[in-house]
This record gives C-alpha cells, structure tokens and sequence, in this order.
C-alpha cells in the first residue's frame, strides 16, 4: 500500500466541538447516505490525522459487511476479509488487506470503542498475526448503534505514528458515532419508505392497467353489441324499402302509377340497392383489413363525371335526405374527362362522405360534391355540408377505427365508426391524401387528393 507523503495533522481540543457541529450539520443535509458519508470520512481523517479509515455497515437482508467511505484501502478485500467466508478464502483475503480483523471483530461483538496507541504492543491485539503484519500503531475504532441496533463501525488508524489518538478524539468520534447512526437509520427508513412508494405506485400503475383494459374490454363488447344492431337495422331499411317498391309495381297491373312515378320508384330501388352493396362491400374490407389482409385496387379506366353525378342523384333518395336538404354538384370544365382508379372504391369513397354529410346535417343546406384539377396529375374532390360540424378536437379522432363523435345533438344519429376509417385506407391505397376542416355549427369539409393515373400516385 503506498503511503502519502505528508500526514494530517490533528486538530487542537478546541476545535472538537466546533468539527462535531459541522459533522452532525453535514449528516443532517441530505438523505443521501453515500454522498454524507464520503464527506463525513474525509473530514474526520483530517481532523484526527489519521492515516486510512473506512466506515462498515452491516447489510441486514445478507449479515454481510459492506464498505463505505474506504480511504487508502482496497475495499473489495476488506468487504470479503470481514464476511463470512470460508477459511481458505478469508486466509487468502487476509493477506491483502492491511487492517486487523481481531480489532474490528472486538468492536463488533463487544459493542465498545476500541483506542490503541500501539496496537503493535498492546495486549489485546500484539498477538494476533494481522496486526503485525499490517504494522498497526495508532488505531481508533467505535461502533454504530441506534436503538440498541448495531449498524456497523468507524474504523481510523495511522502505521506511522503512535499515541496519534486521545481520549479527545476517542469523545469526538463517539458523538460522531452516535449521530452518524441515526443518519443511518433515517436513510435507511428513508430508502424504505421510498421503496415502498415506488412498490405501491407500480401496483396503482398495474391496477389501473387493469381496469383500463376491462372498461376497454367492456367498451368493446358494448360498440360491437351497438355495431351489430346498426347493421342489422341499415341491412333491413332498404330491404324493406326496395321490397315495398317491388311489390307495389307488381300489384300495378294497370298501370296507374305513370310513367313518371315508376321510373321514381326505379330510381329508388337502385339506389337502395347500391347503398345495401356498399354497406355489404364496408364490413367486407373492414374484416379483412382487422385480419391483417391488405385490401387490394383493381385498376381501370374510367369516365369520372358521370360516377360524381350518378352519386349526388343516388344520395337524394338517402333515407335521411329531407326536403330542407340540397344536394348538387360542382365539377370544373377543365376536369379530367377519365381517371384510373379503383371505379367501386372511389364509389365507396364518396358514398361514404355524402351520407355522412347528409345524416349530419339533419336541418338540411346545401351539400355540395365538387371536384377540380389540381395540378397536372391529380384531381381535388370535396364534400362540403353545413351541418352540425365539430371541434378539433373531436374532429382529431375522425378517421379512427370504431370512433364516433359523442354529443347529445348527433347520440340518435346511427353510425358504425367504420366509414371515415375505410375512406382514409382506401384514399391512401390510392397514393392519395384526405383533409378535413370543421367549426361548430358551420360544417364541415373533406377534401380528398388523387392521382389521375396509377403512375402518379407516388408524385403527392
């Protein structure tokens, strides 16, 4: 071990009392106890003029020793020299560690502070091989108790010098001690307490996780239950509508409807009978995209003015279309006369925002289906109501699976909060993008992108 040149040279008596205040107010600053007792080691080294010195707790859960604050000593072989190791191991320890066990062991079992001014030729210790071979002189040993618990020890010694330590020493260290044992004890509570937050907070956590995923759980069975009875219930609606219709051209063997009223009623079975298609298509995409298969476009070349308009005439026989409502479109002169798409997915598209805008828009306006070039290689659709309209936050939640808008004035409105979810995958698999702008009250408008052709729909 070397050894520094200059040796601390210890305080007068007068200044004991004045170092003791300055360590009790240094273990009383924190409830960190490594920080306090690294500082505290240094300052009692250099108050005493000791030469090494160390500071041992006793690890409750294990009975082992563990070292803290070690000065000038190797603390991996004092920690395995002073626990319970076997003999050929701690023989083996012993000779690289430069302390006395049979000091140390004194101070444990007895409990009392051990003061030598030459352990070398004190009776207690000259006899043990560890004090000879380290060369002890001045040594300064005293334990930690609290509450009649023994916490560890304070070890100082110095091989150079004899008679280094007086009983004024012995008094400061003891004082020391004993506040260096309650700071202990307070850390240690405080670790345990803070232990046993942080147990309590993962248990909160865990059963909060829980609950959560049984009201998801719960969530979940109730919107199925309700996606079920709408389905069934928009299933049924032009069911019945076109089976009413059917049969009351069939009774119509004279011909008294008109012409004019049976080409109504032409009108109004195909459009219930697209609508059923697009409600069967919708949960059919939906299926498969919830079993992880990708939808697919089946490209082609078709005409996109008469799509637009055969929709907005569709729409008009829309079961929640009233005569407040108006429903016309908007198409650019300058529009694309074809576009290369998917010609039932852009259906479905569109299908999906004019029904949306007509259910939402229940003391009817103007909705208006618009569309116009947009650059050289895409064409802008928009969908523009003046509904019920929504706030961002709410309209933030658009476009997410089984998500509705709760509010007391759209609760009777029926809806699967399926249809903007498949309108954004399938406007995406077409290299397109949609919007949406909203504001209480005043509305709302989609705004859809897309690429004329198949080859532009990376060119966003």
């Amino acid at each position: 071990m070397t050894m520094s040149g200059t040796m601390p040279t210890p305080a007068e008596p007068q200044d004991h009392l004045a170092t003791l205040l300055q360590l009790g107010q240094l273990l009383n600053s924190s409830l960190d106890l490594h920080h306090v007792l690294e500082t505290a080691i240094d300052q009692v080294i250099a108050f005493v003029g000791a030469e090494r010195g160390f500071i041992l707790l006793v690890d409750i859960e294990t009975s082992k020793f563990v070292g803290e604050a070690v000065r000038n000593i190797d603390r991996e072989a004092l920690e395995a020299t002073l626990s319970n190791r076997d003999h050929a191991n701690r023989a083996e320890l012993s000779n690289r560690v430069e302390i006395s066990r049979t000091i140390v062991e004194n101070v444990l079992t007895n409990r009392q502070p051990v003061v030598s001014v030459n352990a070398m030729d004190d009776p207690r210790f000259a006899s043990a091989v560890s004090v000879q071979f380290s060369n002890l002189r001045s040594v300064l040993c005293v334990p930690l108790v609290a509450q009649g618990r023994l916490l560890g020890i304070i070890y100082l010694d110095n091989r150079i010098r004899t008679a280094l330590f007086t009983e004024h020493h012995l008094s400061m260290l003891l004082a020391f001690a004993n506040q260096a044992a309650v700071a202990i004890e307070n850390a240690r509570l405080y670790d345990n307490l803070r232990r046993s937050l942080e147990d309590r907070l993962q248990l909160q956590d865990a059963l909060h996780r829980q609950e959560t995923q049984r009201l998801a759980v719960e969530e979940a069975s109730r919107l199925k239950s309700d996606f079920i009875g709408f389905v069934a219930h928009e299933l049924r609606n032009p069911l019945t509508t076109i089976r009413g219709y059917v049969q009351t051209l069939m009774q119509d063997t004279d011909n008294s409807l008109g012409e004019e009223v049976r080409e109504e009623f032409y009108q109004a079975i195909e459009a219930d009978s697209d609508r059923l298609l697009d409600l069967i298509n919708e949960l059919l995409d939906v299926s498969r995209l919830e079993a992880g298969r990708p939808l697919s476009v089946a490209y082609s070349e078709f005409e996109l003015r008469p799509l637009l308009e055969k929709l907005v005439r569709r729409h008009r026989y829309y079961k929640f279309f009233t005569h407040n409502h108006r429903l016309e479109t908007n198409l650019d002169p300058d529009l694309p006369t074809a576009i290369e798409a998917d010609e039932d997915k852009l259906n479905q598209i569109f299908s999906n925002l004019l029904s949306n805008a007509i259910k939402y828009s229940p003391n009817g306006g103007l909705i208006v289906l618009s569309a116009q070039r947009d650059g050289e290689h895409h064409v802008k659709f928009q969908v523009k109501d003046e509904g019920l309209g929504m706030t961002e936050e709410q309209a933030a939640r658009l476009f997410r699976q089984y998500e509705r808008v709760e509010r007391d004035d759209i609760r009777n409105i029926p809806g699967t909060g399926l249809g903007l979810y498949l309108v954004k995958h399938l406007v995406e698999l077409h290299g397109g993008e949609i919007s949406h702008e909203s504001a209480p009250g005043q509305g709302s408008i989609f705004t859809v992108r897309l690429p004329i052709r198949k080859t532009h729909a990376a060119i966003m």
